[in-house]
């Protein structure tokens, strides 16, 4: 565990120093996205906040996901990339990889969601296709998939601010995140250790 504290204080680090700054003022995903999330459950009527460094790349398919709780506690990394999806939840202690990186996805948020979708929806959001409904009014774009029960909003009227909603069932998404101007390069992409880690492939 100790060796994935420089890693991840350096992330912080660089973030960090971009936070007054705004970011590139282009509707892209490109860059790193700082925020808040909250996780809710109708049916336990539980809710759970967490801060998140979002790194985004998709011409080169490539996304980075930072989940810290209070106190700057790391609590899981997801990583997409050429070679699949990892996701690293520290305080279980277990690394898993995958090559459906959905399936990974769906650990980190707790329904099934398809992490490419994201792209679009940190840049400048487009259609789904089948089986979704959307609409893009106003600089609010939702969209709707009655066979998946899911509903999703974004509220993408600033380019370099995003309000992410996703509704599935009984469980919601809610996630508000800045672009700081940090230019994004391989270094952000770095996988953390999985020494002392359990390694899990599914």
């Amino acid at each position: 565990m100790h060796k994935l504290i420089p890693l991840i204080v350096s992330l912080l680090m660089l973030t960090n120093c971009a936070t007054q700054q705004v970011g590139s003022g282009e509707k892209t995903d490109v860059g790193i996205w700082q925020g808040k999330v909250m996780m809710t459950n109708k049916n336990n009527k539980n809710r759970k906040w967490a801060y998140v460094t979002w790194v985004s790349d998709s011409p080169n398919q490539r996304m980075r996901i930072d989940v810290r709780a209070i106190l700057d506690t790391p609590v899981a990394t997801y990583i997409r990339d050429e070679s699949g999806a990892h996701l690293w939840l520290y305080l279980d202690g277990k690394y898993f990889f995958s090559k459906d990186a959905e399936k990974l996805f769906s650990q980190l948020v707790k329904f099934s969601f398809d992490p490419d979708n994201f792209f679009s929806f940190l840049g400048n959001p487009k259609k789904l296709g089948e089986p979704w409904s959307c609409t893009n009014k106003d600089d609010l774009y939702t969209c709707l998939s009655p066979k998946q029960k899911t509903n999703v909003s974004i509220n993408h009227s600033e380019n370099d601010k995003r309000v992410i909603k996703v509704e599935k069932g009984a469980k919601g998404l809610r996630v508000r995140l800045s672009r700081a101007k940090v230019q994004v390069g391989p270094q952000l992409f770095r996988k953390p250790s999985t020494t002392h880690f359990e390694t899990i492939e599914i």
